[in-house]
């Protein structure tokens, strides 16, 4: 199973050789297998990548990140499939019954808020226990908006006072758009490799995210990066900051009573839910985590 995320700051000349990814630097060339990677980031404009080398990363399902001159992510290659089965699941999709995508959301939402309520840390939940309780009245296609709810009490908690979300001067939510992309990709490689369309979601559905599958899926997932967040908000993006946040993909988590690498829960909770609304799986996946 490819397991690496590879982040490319530095001005860089890369291309495929012999199986590897072979990235050219003024320091000198580094070589990476090509199967070991599970995640590519070009963490600036000035990096040159041969159209062969993003063939065999296609073929490996290797998604790739592109970032702008501020380092923050701006798009991902989208690959076609090779899945053999994919015709069939597409149809699927297409398919896919309100009442089962209503039922996954509400749990989406449940495992998000609890997860948040985690995230504050046990000296804010012993005395602060209302996003747990939101959590229990989530209903079903969460018609009363409880997410949204959540997050308004979730976030001043777990930063202060003054934090907006949508305020792009903060420098915590530079952080945080920069931690969130890298869940998104990791998502999204995984309903690629699975067969399946990221444009067609079962909550979102805006015209113009053609990753509405994989922002749906990725909910239960953000706190992880929220946590991480916390620690280095008030400072600049730096590198050293970014790999902090991209390490966040091999750390052990509890879910479900297991030990998993984040990336594999991810990829093992993409599938659970593909199977489920595609009628191969009858019951809703668990969503049991502990922070």
């Amino acid at each position: 199973m490819a397991w690496r995320t590879v982040l490319v700051q530095e001005h860089a000349k890369i291309n495929y050789k012999m199986n590897d990814l072979n990235v050219q630097t003024v320091e000198g060339a580094v070589q990476i297998p090509i199967d070991d990677i599970r995640i590519l980031i070009l963490g600036n404009t000035r990096s040159v990548i041969t159209s062969y080398a993003i063939n065999e990363l296609h073929k490996r399902h290797v998604k790739i990140i592109t970032c702008d001159e501020k380092g923050q992510p701006v798009g991902e290659f989208c690959s076609y499939n090779e899945n053999s089965q994919q015709n069939r699941y597409l149809a699927q999709q297409m398919a896919w019954s309100d009442t089962k995508k209503d039922l996954l959301w509400q749990q989406m939402v449940q495992s998000k808020i609890m997860n948040q309520h985690q995230a504050l840390g046990k000296a804010v939940t012993d005395n602060y226990p209302k996003l747990a309780a939101i959590a229990k009245e989530v209903q079903v296609g969460d018609q009363d908006n409880r997410e949204g709810q959540a997050a308004r009490l979730y976030f001043p908690r777990l930063f202060d006072d003054d934090f907006v979300r949508s305020n792009e001067d903060l420098q915590a939510n530079a952080h945080l758009n920069y931690g969130y992309a890298l869940l998104l990709a990791a998502t999204n490689r995984e309903i690629v490799a699975a067969g399946y369309l990221t444009q067609l979601g079962i909550h979102h559905q805006s015209a113009q995210n053609i990753f509405n599958l994989g922002s749906d899926l990725m909910e239960p997932f953000r706190p992880y990066v929220d946590r991480v967040v916390k620690l280095q908000r008030d400072s600049p993006l730096t590198t050293e900051h970014k790999l902090n946040l991209v390490q966040i993909l091999n750390e052990e988590i509890r879910m479900n009573g297991r030990s998993w690498e984040l990336a594999q829960a991810i990829q093992k909770h993409v599938q659970e839910c593909l199977r489920y609304l595609s009628s191969e799986q009858a019951h809703l996946p668990e969503m049991v985590f502990e922070l």
